[in-house]
């Protein structure tokens, strides 16, 4: 059994460091058994007991046994944790983590291109040819719930017939857990106000004439988990997630999407966790890789990257049909497309011919970031974009009068704008680069006007087909391969609230992902539901498609698009599968001849001879099962290398957009460069019975032409070509994606480089970093800040303070953190910090507060290398500061619980 107990919630300690907020005052309580079992009634009874012995006000908010056995609770004196904790029934207490909804990426407002994108996934096909249409599966969304009153989702809600048969709202219109923290439920999950799972339900299951879903014929759960938008900060916290999926598993989901996620997440996270659960538990989980592709490697996130869990990549859609814009210029009319309003309150409709004017603001910019000088009352601004924000570009031009925007991008393509602010009340879109320049063109000339209504016009999309420029990186943290595959997900026209439109397109791994929770119900259907969680997931990898990288020859590597595009068709169709469906190759130390096998092999003769004496090498074994009950299956294979990625520079700093190999089409590619595998065995074809398996030796070469210095991650695909000896010749590839790491994973680096100026300690609110024998006082107005980046996950990080033998007087505030995604690259997100404000902790729950005593002291921090064992300390890389010597300590009131200081008044460093 999965012990869920062992990691649930790891994740809440580590918070400060990674962005995810906490519910202050609310917390996990965990107890000793494993969830679903005998024990879980007992030993709630007990902790209700030894906590009322002990005279504990708490207020219980949830009671967890499926898939977490404890509960959540309120705690209203914080002073009371530790004592909380020693309760012999709880083996351990994890503060309340928040997640923000998953944002959706307005893109166009099309037409039916998810019908469209059906044409390149099989989907049509299975409808038209085999009849599938998901009947007799069950599907939950766990989401913003659904307007279930939409005529292409049946208009209805458990009636006899109705689609929706299944489902709760556990948290009501007002709920927000930062700023409204307790839930109200309404009496069913219907949502008017937000749009994002309505959105989700359409691409699955709707049934209309202007939106068909990959598998109309489903039956839905729908459980909602957060309010409407614009009652905070749009969150919802852990146990109210881990409460609707107990809910979908207590309702025997076959299929459970969830698009919600992100960050540099873990498999060890706690609702990765219990995904892994219900996976193992027979429910097919599918789940957004993430809409974090400009922060580069690692960047895939929870709970996507529970073990079994499909992580889904998001393609772009090869057409775009969208709302447009007629301009009447001199002498020249012409009609351009637009994206989704920045707010959807405000929709970007004029009936009548509208001036546009495109002025320069007080500074002489045509990027609207200062105010205007003059007024333009009732005239459409044409600005260029950059240089701020899309919400002061819409407010300065509503101050001069403005009553819409159309901003034009740098480039041809449409992007997402935001511009929902209390200040902004008119529309703004985005346009194209060139046909802003068209525009302007125009009215250089002369009067130039616009009008806008519900008219489409059709593009073909240049970025169609090819991986979507927000969707997460992998890999994980432990160098297991994510995303898991792809589908179509910017772009995507689908349902939308009545009270919104009714309709738009969206773009985002969130729409990707219930385009596979479809895929997933027409293989169970297809299979009479007699197919295992493994089978389908195997099923719907194994027959997906990589893809050639955009404007290049070389195939995308593997950690950014997992197997590649998802094909319907091909899954159901397949006689054969192969398991496993993905290789993680670890890493690839300097001296390894790494292997999975002890067996010894002939040599091959096909493997080129400066390749076979190569010392870095790796030997997998795979099965090919011939599902064909009748015919023979021949089987050879071909290697796909992939580029090389790597988050560092050539100079060795470290980037963001991961730096790639080979670097462009004119680049000179020596064999020794590029990653290679072979069938390591000298009698091919390889040649399987009818109903029978055969074990494959596959050996993988990494690209030793390449320095283990600037640390790449090479992947490719194994290719395996599969021939039928039946009348008709069928023929099958199935594609295995592998991934390793050139070097010796185990002794990278965690913090950043010295050069990099971090870490440092500096007194709190300067960017002077502390000489050796500096002088401080810690008190209300001065303390010290602990300043440093993860350029690397980590799963233990320890902030301590040391005397002057090294030795350990207590952990800093937040000085002990487990499972830690790494610093992005961009805002408050660059950095990490810990405040020493003069109380230490003896313990790593950080419940055993302490004053810190004047004396000579420096900062210690042990970050854990990847793989390395947290009970050893050869595996960290240690950094110590230079000496300082505290003067004096004097602790405000609000200091004397257990709560660690926050100084969230502070926070320009915080991550």
């Amino acid at each position: 059994m999965l012990r869920v107990t062992l990691f649930i919630l790891y994740l809440i300690t580590l918070v400060r460091a990674v962005a995810l907020p906490l519910q202050q005052g609310s917390y996990f309580i965990e107890f000793f058994s494993e969830p679903s079992s005998i024990e879980c009634d007992i030993e709630h009874a007990q902790f209700f007991r030894q906590a009322k012995i002990a005279g504990i006000d708490m207020h219980v908010r949830n009671s967890f046994k499926q898939l977490f056995n404890g509960v959540a609770i309120d705690l209203p004196d914080t002073g009371n944790l530790s004592k909380l904790a020693s309760l012999p029934s709880v083996k351990r207490t994890w503060p309340m983590q928040m997640r923000t909804r998953s944002t959706a990426i307005p893109s166009s407002n099309v037409s039916p291109n998810l019908m469209f994108a059906h044409q390149h996934t099989g989907v049509s096909e299975v409808h038209s040819k085999l009849g599938f249409d998901g009947r007799g599966i069950k599907v939950g969304v766990i989401d913003t719930g659904v307007d279930y009153m939409h005529p292409d989702l049946g208009g209805c809600w458990k009636t006899p017939g109705c689609p929706f048969q299944y489902g709760s709202d556990f948290v009501g219109n007002d709920y927000d857990s930062a700023t409204n923290a307790h839930p109200s439920p309404g009496p069913d999950p219907r949502d008017t106000c937000d749009g994002h799972g309505t959105h989700v339900t359409g691409i699955i299951a709707a049934n209309g004439t202007k939106v068909k879903g990959v598998a109309p014929g489903v039956t839905l759960g729908v459980y909602r988990i957060f309010g409407c938008p614009g009652n905070g900060t749009g969150q919802a916290a852990d146990d109210v997630i881990l409460r609707a999926m107990e809910a979908a598993h207590a309702d025997r989901m076959d299929v459970i999407n969830m698009s919600f996620g992100g960050g540099s997440g873990w498999s060890e996270d706690p609702l990765s966790v219990a995904a892994s659960r219900l996976v193992l538990d027979g429910i097919v989980m599918v789940a957004s890789a993430g809409n974090d592709g400009s922060n580069g490697l690692y960047s895939s996130g929870s709970p996507g990257l529970g073990i079994g869990v499909i992580n889904v990549a998001s393609f772009d859609n090869w057409k775009i049909t969208s709302l447009s814009i007629d301009i009447h210029g001199q002498g020249k009319n012409f009609s351009i497309v637009h994206s989704s309003p920045g707010n959807s309150k405000y929709r970007f409709i004029f009936e009548n011919p509208t001036q546009i004017a495109a002025p320069a603001d007080s500074t002489g910019s045509v990027e609207g970031c200062a105010p205007y000088a003059d007024s333009y009352s009732g005239q459409i601004f044409l600005i260029k974009r950059g240089n701020c924000t899309f919400v002061e570009k819409a407010r300065n031009a509503q101050k001069a009068g403005a009553v819409g925007v159309m901003v034009y991008n740098n480039d041809s393509e449409l992007m997402s704008p935001t511009s929902e602010s209390p200040e902004v009340t008119i529309p703004l879109v985005v346009i194209k680069g060139d046909d802003g320049q068209a525009v302007l063109d125009q009215i250089k000339l002369g009067n130039t006007t616009a009008s806008a209504t519900n008219h489409t016009m059709s593009v073909e999309n240049p970025t169609g087909g090819h991986i979507s420029s927000f969707s997460s990186w992998g890999p994980d943290p432990e160098l297991h391969l994510s995303p898991a595959v792809g589908a179509p997900g910017g772009h995507i026209f689908s349902t939308f609230p009545l009270a919104l439109g009714a309709y738009t397109s969206l773009s985002g791994t969130s729409m990707a992902s219930p385009y596979v929770s479809g895929m997933a119900a027409l293989v169970l259907q297809a299979r009479a539901k007699k197919a295992t969680v493994d089978m389908v997931r195997r099923l719907i990898l194994e027959n997906a498609h990589p893809i050639i990288d955009t404007n290049s020859t070389d195939y995308m590597p593997a950690l950014r698009q997992g197997s590649g595009m998802a094909n319907i068709w091909d899954s159901i169709s397949a006689l054969a599968t192969i398991d496993p469906p993905q290789i993680a190759l670890n890493y690839t130390a300097d001296t390894d001849n790494s292997s999975a096998d002890t067996e010894d092999s002939e040599p091959n003769a096909m493997v080129p001879r400066e390749l076979a004496k190569l010392e870095k090498s790796s030997i997998r074994t795979l099965t090919l099962y011939n599902h064909s009950p009748s015919d023979f299956l021949t089987c050879t294979m071909t290697h796909l290398a992939a580029r090389s990625v790597s988050s560092f520079s050539a100079n060795g700093s470290f980037a963001a957009v991961p730096r790639t190999w080979p670097e462009d089409e004119q680049t000179a590619v020596a064999r020794d460069t590029q990653p290679w595998a072979f069938i390591d065995s000298p009698k091919l074809p390889i040649r399987i019975a009818p109903g029978d398996s055969e074990r494959i030796r596959v050996r993988i070469f990494a690209p030793t032409g390449l320095s283990t210095s600037d640390r790449w991650l090479y992947s490719g695909y194994l290719r395996f070509n599969l021939l039928w000896d039946d009348q008709v010749g069928t023929a099958q590839p199935l594609h295995v994606p592998y991934m390793g790491f050139l070097g010796d994973y185990s002794k990278l680096d965690v913090l950043s480089a010295p050069e990099e100026g971090l870490p440092y300690v500096s007194i709190k609110g300067s960017s002077e970093a502390l000489e050796e024998g500096s002088h401080v006082e810690i008190n209300s107005t001065h303390r010290v800040a602990v300043h440093y980046r993860l350029e690397h996950p980590t799963r233990v990080l320890k902030l301590q303070l040391v005397d002057s033998t090294n030795t350990t007087q207590g952990y800093l505030p937040y000085g002990y953190l487990e499972y830690v995604g790494r610093n992005y690259q961009r805002g408050r997100a660059r950095y990490s910090n810990s405040t020493l404000n003069g109380t230490l902790y003896h313990d790593t729950d950080l419940t055993k507060p302490f004053k810190a005593q004047p004396g000579t002291y420096r900062v210690r921090i042990d970050a854990l290398r990847p793989l390395r064992d947290p009970s050893d300390p050869e595996g960290y890389q240690v950094w110590h500061s230079p000496k300082f010597i505290i003067d004096s300590v004097s602790l405000a009131k609000s200091q004397t619980s257990s709560k660690p200081e926050d100084d969230l008044a502070d926070d320009s460093f915080r991550n």
